[in-house]
C-alpha cells in the first residue's frame, strides 16, 4: 500500500509560472489551463476540483501547482515564453512532492523580471499584486533570491517528510541502443549468409542512420 503524501499546515514557497489576461492597465495573472484571473491585491485564491471534492485531494490533479525553488524549476519557469514567473505562497492544506506542491489556497508573493520582460507590464502587475519584483539574469539568481530569504522546503526537509527518491531506472543511451540495432541486423544478415558472398563487394544499409549522441 502507497503511503499517502504528507500534509504541511503552513505556508510554503514555491517557483509557477502565470500567463496574462485583461486589458492594458488592468491585466491580471492567470492559470496557463485554465485561464482563470487571480485576485489582486495581496487577496489569496482558493483552489476548486471539478470532481466536487476539497482541493487537494490525493489521487487527483487539483489544488494550486507549484515547483521547489530548485535550478531546474528556475530555468523551465524562466524559459516559458509569453510567461509570467514568479514566486508564490502557498497556505492551507498543502500536498508535498519531491518536484513541488498542490496547495489549497495561494497568492502570487513576487514576480520575475529577466532580459526579455515587458517592463512596464511587469510594474503594473506588480503594483496590482502587491508584490515586489525580483531581477534575475538567469535561474542561479533566482534560486539564490530564495536561499537568502528562507523560500521553499530544503531538500533535506523534503526527504525527511517523504523518504528518499526513488531513482528511475537507468536507461541505455540513444547511442548504445542504435548500436545494439546496427549489431543485432549485422548478427541477422550473417545468419542469412549474406555476409558470406564471395561475388564482390556490396554495401549495406540499415535503418539507424547515423549515429548521434543525444542528452
Amino acid at each position: 500500500m502507497t503511503a499517502a503524501p504528507p500534509v504541511v499546515p503552513s505556508a510554503v514557497y514555491g517557483l509557477r509560472t502565470w500567463t496574462v489576461a485583461g486589458e492594458r492597465g488592468s491585466e491580471r495573472l492567470a492559470g496557463p489551463h485554465r485561464g482563470a484571473p487571480w485576485p489582486a491585491g495581496g487577496e489569496w485564491l482558493d483552489a476548486t476540483c471539478e470532481a466536487g471534492h476539497a482541493a487537494p485531494a490525493g489521487g487527483c490533479h487539483c489544488g494550486l501547482h507549484a515547483w521547489h525553488p530548485r535550478r531546474r524549476w528556475a530555468r523551465r519557469c524562466l524559459s516559458m515564453r509569453g510567461s509570467i514567473s514568479g514566486i508564490v505562497e502557498a497556505r492551507g492544506t498543502i500536498e508535498l512532492h519531491h518536484d513541488g506542491l498542490r496547495a489549497q489556497r495561494a497568492r502570487p508573493y513576487a514576480l520575475v523580471r529577466t532580459r526579455g520582460s515587458n517592463p512596464a507590464l511587469l510594474d503594473r502587475l506588480a503594483a496590482a499584486y502587491e508584490a515586489p519584483i525580483v531581477d534575475a539574469r538567469g535561474p542561479d539568481d533566482l534560486v539564490e533570491w530564495c536561499r537568502e530569504r528562507g523560500l521553499g522546503l530544503s531538500e533535506e526537509v523534503i526527504a525527511s517528510l517523504l523518504g528518499p527518491r526513488e531513482r528511475e531506472p537507468r536507461r541505455l543511451a540513444p547511442v548504445a541502443l542504435r548500436l545494439a540495432a546496427t549489431a543485432a541486423v549485422v548478427a541477422a544478415l550473417l545468419l542469412l549468409g549474406i555476409g558470406d558472398d564471395p561475388k564482390g563487394e556490396r554495401d549495406l544499409y540499415g535503418r539507424t542512420g547515423p549515429i548521434h549522441v543525444e542528452r
